[in-house]
């Protein structure tokens, strides 16, 4: 049941008071790393840092989007506008250590249409899912072909293609998130999302990591030629690298992790040096462009709830 408390906590106020605490910490973030942007702004260029901005921005509305298509595949079709708002809103949550925080933010703002949170649970989940396995599934099919020795670094993630295939089956997380329900007495799901909605949000999913892998190439254009195999190379370590990111729950954003992974891949390519340039450049933008995505998805939900209250 909605009550108006409720709908108060999973709307507006619930919504601002997260948005204030995670912009504080994420505010934190961007001043302990200016030295470290400050200096990746001076060696890659303003217009390749700002193209890569943009490029970043595409690449974390093309996510949404992919969500936004599993909570369709499970019948929920709240306004495009609120759906963004809260979904920008709530990622900022990741910046706090534990890959948690979102998921348990957008359950509780999906009260707002009066939806279950088993079903937002599951989206979630499936989101997560999606990332993951389609990031180690990129990652797999790039790099091993991005320099002569690759196949002898990345032969291993050849591998893990083939029970990706199974946990990525459609049927599989609903199924698992049903018999945890069922075990805690809760109602289980009103049925797996539909095969036309998991399509449509791995085929999202899939631009988002060629967006994302051209926001790191525009980056690493700064220190040589672009060809084929460097931009193999970005898009499959973005894509590892996130996929291991959100694999490893106490780091925040996966801070570490993906840039490590970014480093490590690059590294032949352009040197160390270089490697870690671009890594750190690549998360200070997509940190920058989750605040300006939440900041305007906000004020912009802000004024639809004021003009809906007018029209009331």
């Amino acid at each position: 049941m909605v009550t108006p408390l409720t709908r108060a906590l999973s709307g507006g106020a619930l919504r601002w008071a997260i948005a204030l605490v995670v912009l504080a910490f994420c505010g934190w973030l961007i001043w302990r790393h200016t030295d470290d942007l400050g200096g990746a702004i001076r060696s890659v260029s303003w217009w390749r840092f700002a193209l890569s901005g943009l490029l970043a921005v595409i690449g974390t509305v093309l996510i949404e989007r992919t969500w936004a298509a599993l909570l369709h595949g499970f019948g929920v079709r709240p306004p495009t506008r609120e759906t963004a708002s809260m979904f920008y809103v709530s990622q900022l949550g990741k910046y706090v250590p534990g890959s948690v925080w979102p998921v348990l933010a957008q359950m509780q703002f999906g009260a707002r249409w009066g939806i279950s949170r088993s079903v937002m649970f599951a989206a979630n989940l499936l989101l997560l899912g999606i990332v993951t396995g389609s990031g180690i599934i990129v990652g797999a099919l790039l790099l091993p072909w991005t320099s002569a020795d690759g196949l002898a670094h990345y032969w291993w993630l050849l591998l893990l293609l083939p029970p990706l295939a199974v946990a990525l089956h459609p049927r599989t997380i609903p199924a698992l998130l049903n018999r945890g329900l069922r075990k805690l007495g809760r109602e289980p799901l009103p049925g797996p999302p539909s095969y036309v909605a998991l399509l449509g949000s791995a085929g999202w999913m899939t631009l988002g990591w060629l967006v994302l892998g051209l926001h790191v190439a525009v980056l690493l254009s700064a220190f040589g030629a672009v060809t084929p195999a460097r931009i193999a190379a970005s898009i499959g370590s973005i894509a590892l690298g996130w996929a291991a990111g959100i694999a490893f729950i106490p780091a925040p954003a996966g801070a570490g992790i993906r840039d490590g992974i970014i480093t490590l891949t690059l590294t032949p390519l352009i040197g160390a040096t270089e490697a870690v340039t671009v890594a750190l450049a690549s998360r200070g933008l997509l940190l920058l462009a989750d605040v300006v995505l939440a900041a305007i998805s906000a004020v912009s939900a802000r004024s639809s709830d004021r003009d809906r209250a007018t029209s009331e």
